[in-house]
């Protein structure tokens, strides 16, 4: 995952999930490093495995195998520094909800996409895309806050994640085109899009239900009250 960086106060405040996440991820990483064999062959996501003999835990326990120590380091960095304030934003239960749906989608899009492009066996591992997923989500919800690419370069939330999903769009197109890489950009990209679709309709869903909500009480209200028109010697009376 990309390093980005963005200021907050007490990091772990309200952010039980992000914690459990964390010391979840880490103690499956260490399982890896003990029994690699075991943990690789039943815990990684691979294609043939999920479409042809149906073993969908895969599209969860993806999300906590890594391919060594940088990996899992630079991905529950962007948890621990993301994960606390969008915790706190949507709320404890929303965020687990949201945080396997961005990991879990992003998984079962790479699944199909490996398997279109002829590579059934290959192996995902990494929380990467529910990583992006929750970086997409604080940058449509504080676009105008200040991030830092790789640590150095002060940014507004909104244009990193305009520059995550093009950079992996590209990617994406050029694994697409032939160039095979070891970086399953598929489902970054994937993550990215699916938490910007949750979080906009989520709210375009919220502002619609008031509306109906505002509509409804107006109408309940017209039909209690009658309005009888008055004249200058007897005012309307409500």
């Amino acid at each position: 995952m990309p390093q980005s960086l963005y200021r907050t106060g007490s990091f772990f405040q309200g952010g039980r999930a992000t914690l459990y996440l964390i010391i979840a991820t880490f103690v499956v990483y260490f399982l890896q490093v003990l029994f690699p064999v075991l943990t690789s062959d039943w815990l990684s996501l691979i294609p043939a495995r999920v479409l042809l003999r149906g073993e969908l835990w895969r599209l969860f326990s993806y999300l906590f195998m890594h391919g060594g120590f940088a990996h899992v380091f630079f991905n529950m960095m962007g948890l621990f520094f993301f994960g606390p304030v969008l915790e706190r934003s949507i709320g404890y239960k929303r965020f687990w909800l949201f945080y396997f749906l961005c990991g879990v989608g992003a998984g079962a899009v790479a699944v199909l996409f490996y398997w279109a492009m002829g590579q059934q066996d290959a192996r995902i591992i990494g929380a990467s895309g529910a990583i992006f997923g929750l970086i997409t989500a604080y940058g449509v919800l504080f676009p105008n806050s200040t991030v830092y690419l790789n640590f150095i370069l002060p940014i507004k939330a909104k244009w990193l994640v305009v520059i995550y999903g093009a950079m992996e769009l590209l990617a994406t197109f050029q694994y697409a085109a032939g160039g095979r890489g070891g970086v399953a950009s598929v489902a970054h990209l994937s993550g990215i899009v699916i938490a910007f679709l949750y979080i906009r309709g989520t709210y375009s869903f919220k502002k619609l239900w008031y509306r109906y909500r505002y509509w409804r009480a107006d109408r309940e209200l017209k039909r209690r009250f009658k309005v009888y028109p008055g004249d200058k010697d007897h005012p309307t009376i409500h």
